[in-house]
């Protein structure tokens, strides 16, 4: 290790900046390259975190006075900043808005903890057998706990719901496991164009729905197109012949509609309108005029 503390602390790629388990009372910010946190157990090294250029790690030791809760090592050449509580103090005195943005970064690494807790809970729920979605239940008090969470945090959410356009006469037509090959491409198609932390369920034979996390609803609704565009492109094969299927998309969009229930009712009422234009399209919500009640 070369480097002054103003200029901060050289490592090479590969070294280790601090141990699992080591006391320390100390953190650290990057200014330069990139850092991965690994959790080291009986089973192997678990990869939690990939920090770049003005990332904090090990704050936990420095605020908490714990020992390591992983290792930090360096992926590319870095330059980090190492702060103890006097220098931390010192640089907090010549720059108060450090404080401001050493918060934001914490609460973003919460929000993005919470969100894979809420991810990991969500597959824990029971399945469909199909789509591997959660069931529409499920997912109604999900969309519940979601909007209370938006809510406080000032955030934006979509919800849109998916239908195989013609379902029942696609089933007639070409069978009950064409109609679940149809279901099951149309999850496959669902889950490679949502991000990880998105969460989806299937309603039912034919619907899926989607929350689409900080999305607005042009965001939100080019997401939709991605999915619904793709889905018609796709092939599928029964008694010896090829089809197509498609699907139509209502979206609504928190806290243009600032209830669970009326948030799901103009997600349904937009793909209503869709439907009634012949299906394959997406179709935004128009902005409701609910009022927000107060949190205690």
């Amino acid at each position: 290790m070369k480097g002054g503390r103003e200029l901060g602390t050289r490592f090479q790629p590969g070294e280790v900046i601090f141990r699992q388990g080591e006391p320390a009372r100390c953190m650290y910010v990057i200014q330069k390259g990139r850092v991965e946190i690994v959790m080291e157990s009986e089973f192997g090294p678990r990869h939690l975190n990939s920090l770049k250029d003005g990332d904090i790690f090990g704050e936990i030791s420095l605020f908490a006075e714990k020992a390591r809760i992983a290792t930090a090592r360096a992926v590319t050449e870095v330059r980090a900043l190492q702060l103890d509580e006097k220098t931390f103090l010192s640089r907090l005195h010549q720059d108060p808005s450090m404080a401001f943005r050493l918060i934001r970064k914490l609460a973003q690494r919460i929000h993005d903890q919470d969100h894979e807790l809420m991810r990991d809970h969500a597959q824990e729920m029971e399945t469909c057998p199909v789509s591997g979605f959660t069931s529409y239940i499920d997912l109604a008090t999900f969309l519940e706990i979601e909007i209370r969470r938006a809510r406080r945090l000032r955030q934006t959410m979509a919800f849109a719901i998916l239908v195989v356009d013609n379902h029942v006469s696609l089933v007639e037509q070409w069978g009950e496991a064409a109609g679940e090959a149809v279901s099951r491409r149309l999850a496959e198609v669902v889950r490679e164009h949502v991000r990880r932390t998105d969460v989806a369920g299937r309603f039912g034979a034919d619907r899926f729905g989607v929350l689409l996390y900080e999305a607005d609803g042009s965001s939100a609704v080019h997401v939709c197109e991605k999915v619904r565009a793709v889905f018609a492109s796709q092939s599928f094969s029964a008694a010896g012949r090829e089809f197509s299927a498609t699907l139509t998309c209502g979206v609504a969009i928190f806290p243009e509609h600032q209830q669970s229930i009326t948030l799901n009712q103009a997600a349904y009422r937009a793909l209503m309108r869709g439907s009634t234009r012949g299906g394959n399209r997406v179709i935004l919500a128009e902005p409701g005029l609910e009022r927000v009640p107060t949190e205690r």
